[in-house]
């Protein structure tokens, strides 16, 4: 018979600022909450999991709940999380100074000496958090230090320490996901909720019989942890060190059938760092999905390299078992690049690889940037007519083009510091770099290169009006012409661009914006809509 104990306060603060009309997709669930919790909760504490996705009074909330807790705990990753985690953690502070405040996720982990300067944190975890926060919740409990839990960053004596390393385990280590404290109808509801003028980011692409007007239930999931990848943008090296640990596969797929017939969720969503590594689970997965029958679409993501070492048939075993999308971080268009960012890709790869999906009818998801510290004007160039040859080979994919941002915790971080980069200095500063739509400008690209990004992104835009709004005829003219400015590489003059705009004003539409500024925070499910 299970004990109950203290309560323990969970929060996930929001993904995208509300007060810019934007909204993270619903499918997107408390999954670093979730995964803390599974200790714990087996042992009995009281978990109060609270995510502002869903809870629009979660200040108050929080505040209600942090009485008579034993502490409070949250995570975020980069972009408006970070602030909005600021002003709930500090809340916290003002109105319950006693009560242990802990962190974890890849921006604390990364930078924790923010978070005792501000004097919102009286831990943060390094890296994979879930025993880790178990021990946390042992020694607070019993009253002990924190001293000699691993895994933590503290400030003793005004200076940021280190406990002991902790390795990363593997998930049969761990505890079941207590699947039993999220509430996924709100999530479900909000998914199927008309929108209204609010922009949701991070949206799948639709896959089926889904459209806007009937959209499925989604649901999202951590298969592994880590990623054997060296890449130079990304901190998972420094806090994994390469180190990749996943549910076998037909595990997985039982555990998703179950997951399945439990919450009624139509779309499933891999958050992982890099679903495919390893062929052999890969295969597993897709076999079990077969096999039991399970009636959903699936996305995840995985490398170009990747794909070209899969056989054949585990390609079509993606296919046949649901997999709709998966995400595909080409980086570069030039050697030189791949190189510098160890990413390796070879060029002739990236096309070849796309259509392996776009054969299956998996729409590839691809990723470029721009940008990096030391790369010559060429080498974005080279980017930018690879990402446009490719979009114009397959309509089908998303080729988005992001400008370089320095991540905490990578070797290129160091690099653009070194080249004069002044990182931000406060919580709202932190919150607010990585909006590509509201800060781009800031980005140090060649005023050439700029304009080709910015014109690129129009044409993309355009081509892929086969999928959006106007008459037919006019959508495959205009497509057309966009078309053939990828293919070749120049730009120029806009017309396309400039017949739309004026198509909206003699139809008597709303002014839909700026496309350059529009399509610079597009995500790549925002490109492909299948029917």
């Amino acid at each position: 018979m299970i004990q109950h104990k203290r309560k323990i306060v969970l929060f996930l603060p929001h993904r995208a600022d509300p007060a810019r009309g934007e909204m993270f997709s619903a499918d997107l669930l408390p999954l670093e909450l979730l995964h803390i919790a599974s200790g714990p909760a087996k042992e009995g504490y009281e978990i109060v999991l609270i995510d502002a996705m869903v809870d629009p009074d979660y200040i108050e909330k929080i505040d209600e709940a942090c009485e008579g807790a034993l502490l409070f705990a949250s995570s975020c990753i980069l972009g408006y999380q970070v602030y909005d985690g600021y002003v709930a953690a500090k809340m916290v502070r003002e109105k319950h100074p006693g009560l242990p405040i802990i962190w974890g996720g890849w921006f604390p982990s990364v930078i924790p000496d923010l978070y005792f300067e501000h004097d919102i944190a009286d831990a943060v975890g390094i890296g994979q958090g879930e025993l880790t926060f178990l021990d946390v919740v042992h020694a607070l409990d019993a009253g002990t230090p924190l001293d000699d839990v691993p895994g933590l960053a503290l400030c003793r004596d005004g200076q940021v320490i280190r406990t002991a390393d902790r390795p990363v385990v593997g998930f049969n280590k761990l505890e079941p996901t207590p699947w039993h404290l999220l509430d996924y109808e709100r999530y479900a509801e909000l998914q199927v909720r008309p929108t209204r003028n609010l922009k949701v980011r991070h949206r799948f692409p639709l896959p089926g019989k889904w459209t806007p007007q009937n959209p499925p239930r989604g649901f999202s999931y951590f298969s592994s942890y880590g990623c054997p990848e060296p890449c130079t943008f990304c901190c998972s090296p420094a806090l994994t060190s390469m180190r990749w640990k996943a549910v076998e596969g037909l595990t997985l797929a039982e555990d998703i059938a179950e997951l399945q017939q439990r919450f009624k969720f139509d779309v499933l969503r891999f958050q992982d760092a890099n679903f495919g590594v390893a062929e052999k689970r890969t295969r597993a997965f897709c076999q079990g999905l077969v096999d039991l029958k399970v009636p959903i679409h699936w996305n995840g993501t995985i490398e170009i390299e990747t794909i070209m070492r899969y056989k054949k048939d585990t390609l079509d075993l993606l296919e046949s078992s649901g997999c709709h999308l998966l995400w595909l971080g080409a980086e570069a268009g030039s050697e030189w690049m791949q190189d510098r960012i160890k990413k390796g890709i070879q060029l002739e790869n990236i096309p070849l690889a796309i259509d392996e999906l776009a054969s299956r009818n998996i729409v590839p998801g691809t990723f470029w940037i721009i940008g990096f510290p030391g790369e010559t004007q060429e080498s974005m160039e080279a980017t930018l007519r690879l990402a446009g040859k490719t979009k114009h080979q397959f309509p089908i994919a998303g080729n988005d083009v992001y400008p370089f941002r320095p991540i905490p915790g990578t070797e290129d971080f160091a690099h653009a510091v070194k080249l004069g980069y002044e990182a931000p200095r406060d919580f709202h500063d932190w919150g607010n770099c990585f909006e590509y739509k509201y800060n781009s400008h800031n980005t140090p690209l060649p005023p050439k290169v700029r304009q080709t990004w910015q014109r690129y992104n129009n044409t993309a835009a355009i081509y892929d009006m086969h999928v959006q709004e106007g008459p037919l005829w006019m959508r495959k003219l205009l497509s057309s012409m966009a078309g053939q400015r990828l293919k070749r590489g120049r730009y120029g003059f806009p017309v396309e661009q400039k017949l739309y705009d004026l198509y909206v004003r003699l139809t008597g539409q709303s002014q839909p914006g700026d496309l350059s500024e529009d399509y610079q925070q597009l995500q790549p499910e925002t490109h492909a809509q299948l029917s």
